[in-house]
């Protein structure tokens, strides 16, 4: 768990339109909301609508101005009726698209802002179009949109204010806050922007000046729950944790659908709870706020186990099993069960604590991965910015994908969920091994014909975020996210034992290191097959114990065959995470990690089917995205043909990737 403060300090655009038509009533509403008397501006706007009751403008800005109150319903009341009136019009849109943001509805805000893109825009459309683009993080297109509006007002407040928000998100603090300073210079009065300024101060570690700003910020609104946030977050780096709460438990009342501050306030609690202060609320606590948050369980149970000093098994337990009441997953599954929750609870934990020990990023040695494709795939990942797709497991080359681990357990039979299916994207540590040319990306089934696309860190999710939507069914996102990777686990379900667990061969950190001397790699070597070794024994001891619990289970429930049929229904499904990261030992020269996606499958627009019918897929991210290129190298196989001509359309379209066809011993 980590404390970051929320990206999004101005959530909404605070200017309204400076060129409106010569009335009056609209030019004075204007100039008053501006001066922040936002009441004066409605009565304005209702003067105008009373002499004219068809005036698009008056109800557009009148409902903007219930926006900023907030009085959401009337505000949207109010846009619709413009649009009634007049359905061309972006800004209208644009205010649409700010309301369904309001309420968390972001599917349909996107649609309105991408509708307001198609028409003609204003200074005003401009400038929403700029912070809806920083929203949904495509900064190069939020810029295109600031310049939009700062063409033609060079003082757009509200393009200028995004402008420093992208500094932010680019980590450039100190040109960030030399944008909020001028903003505030010119409105020295406006809250959002003095708390934008401390915000830019806190991140540049510049900490007198971040409180004196997000202080003057909360004086002027007491309801600025980012800078309330911020502030807290202040006082957290200085381990004044008893004002880290009073901030974030007060943000989190101002906003309680902003998921960061239930993050901030939980990590806030469980310092207090360590330091014995417990006047301010419970582990149970912890995890009902964890579970308002955006973290998934995986990250959670990380970052419960990082703790220093460790919790207590007891404590631990009680942040997870009321983590449980909010997973939208688990409660689905064990619905209208006869053996008891505990039971359940117990083999759901223990599956998804090792789940936990095989997050690729737990390692600083694994920096790369490949994935093995066919070159007509490539050329459309490359070359056609098609999205990389992650496929059902249906359809996975190994029939018994899923399988080994049930057989481990002692199940016999084949188990398919009836209600979710996972879809994984495989790739492995090894970037030109002749093994997976031979098994993947073969053109016309023949051996040796595909390629290699070795992906930098970055293209997958830090954090162990595995399916946080899929667990609190509350998270929506505007934008596909990035997934984390988690490492295969080789067993031998006779023997019942861990044989492998998918990691980077010796010979793959000595081609990367040929310029350093052999005996220090031979160091790094041996360190990082210690760990694995040492990460082999943890999940083999935590299998054995997960496989114990289940047969004592069985064990207690008899020859009850009406629940030994419902334990055969739930325990695969609640082990679904784990199934599919665990392979058979004879796959073990793969050296797989995953990303893995379950989905429910009814009435699920993010599954998609394959032109020939073949396929059931989701859409992960394009290689590259905005100006980030995630393909670092491409190993081509040694019967894979037109090299020179794929390096040369590289080089065309200017990406920077090295192209490598190394002779394999193959004929």
């Amino acid at each position: 768990m980590s404390r970051r403060p929320h990206k999004s300090i101005n959530k909404y655009n605070s200017s309204i339109k400076k060129e409106i038509a010569p009335n009056s009533f609209l030019k004075r509403g204007e100039q008053l909301f501006r001066d922040g008397d936002v009441d004066g501006a409605i009565e304005n706007f209702e003067n105008e609508l009373q002499q004219n009751p068809l005036n698009w403008e008056a109800w557009n800005y009148k409902g903007y101005c219930l926006l900023n109150k907030p009085d959401l319903e009337n505000a949207k009341l109010c846009f619709e009726k413009a649009l009634s009136i007049d359905k061309l019009q972006a800004t209208t849109l644009c205010f649409l698209g700010a309301y369904y943001l309001r309420i968390q509805d972001f599917l349909t805000a996107s649609e309105y802002y991408l509708n307001a893109q198609k028409l003609e825009c204003d200074e005003l459309s401009f400038s929403h179009l700029a912070f809806y683009f920083y929203e949904i993080e495509e900064y190069t297109q939020s810029l295109e949109y600031v310049e939009k509006t700062l063409s033609l007002n060079q003082e757009n407040e509200s393009a200028l204010n995004t402008k420093g928000l992208i500094l932010i998100a680019q980590e450039d603090y100190v040109s960030a806050i030399k944008i909020f300073s001028y903003i505030v210079k010119r409105n020295s009065t406006n809250s959002v922007f003095i708390g934008n300024l401390g915000y830019a101060h806190l991140l540049n570690n510049d900490k007198e000046e971040a409180k004196k700003e997000l202080e003057q910020s909360i004086s002027i609104d007491s309801n600025n729950s980012f800078a309330l946030n911020n502030l807290g977050i202040l006082y957290f780096k200085d381990e004044d944790y008893v004002n880290a709460w009073s901030s974030f438990h007060k943000a989190t009342e101002i906003k309680p659908n902003i998921k960061k501050f239930w993050e901030n306030t939980a990590e806030c609690l469980l310092k207090l709870l360590i330091s014995k202060e417990t006047t301010f609320g419970s582990y149970h606590d912890v995890g009902c706020f964890l579970s308002k948050s955006e973290l998934s369980i995986i990250d959670i149970i990380i970052g419960l186990n990082d703790l220093e000093p460790q919790l207590e098994s007891a404590d631990k337990e009680a942040v997870l099993l009321s983590l449980l009441k909010g997973d939208n997953f688990f409660n689905q599954t064990i619905n209208d069960t006869k053996i008891s929750l505990e039971n359940y609870q117990k083999i759901y934990l223990s599956s998804l604590e090792i789940v936990s020990l095989l997050n690729t990023s737990n390692s600083i040695e694994e920096l790369d991965f490949a994935h093995y494709t066919t070159l007509e795939t490539t050329n459309a990942l490359i070359f056609k910015n098609s999205p990389f797709r992650l496929h059902s497991v249906t359809t996975a080359n190994d029939p018994k994908e899923g399988l080994p681990l049930l057989s481990f357990l002692g199940f016999s039979g084949m188990y398919y969920p009836n209600i979710y299916q996972a879809f994984i994207g495989s790739f492995t540590f090894n970037p030109d091994s002749l093994n997976q040319f031979r098994l993947y990306g073969k053109d016309n089934n023949m051996e040796g014909t595909g390629v290699s696309l070795l992906l930098s860190y970055e293209y997958f999710e830090e954090n162990a975020a595995l399916n946080k939507d899929l667990f609190n069914n509350n998270i929506q996102s505007i934008k596909t996210s990035k997934e984390p990777l988690f490492r295969c686990i080789y067993i031998d379900p006779l023997s019942k034992r861990v044989i492998s667990l998918g990691h980077k061969e010796p010979c793959v950190f000595y081609r990367e290191n040929m310029e350093y001397p052999s005996a220090d790699i031979d160091i790094d070597v041996n360190n990082y097959l210690d760990y694995i070794n040492d990460l082999k024994v943890q999940v083999q001891s935590a299998l054995d114990e997960l496989s114990s619990d289940i047969g004592t289970l069985f064990v207690e429930i008899g020859d009850n065959q009406m629940l030994r049929n419902e334990l055969l229904k739930i325990i695969p499904l609640l082990l679904l995470h784990l199934r599919y990261l665990i392979k058979h030992s004879d796959f073990k020269e793969e050296q797989e990690c995953r990303i893995i996606k379950v989905e429910p499958l009814i009435n699920n627009s993010k599954i998609l089917v394959s032109d020939d019918d073949n396929r059931m897929y989701i859409n992960y991210l394009p290689v590259k995205v905005d100006n980030s290129l995630y393909v670092e190298r491409v190993y081509w196989g040694p019967k894979t043909i037109n090299f020179e001509l794929f390096k040369d359309r590289v080089k065309c379209q200017g990406d920077n990737i090295c192209c490598y066809k190394n002779e394999h011993p193959f004929s």
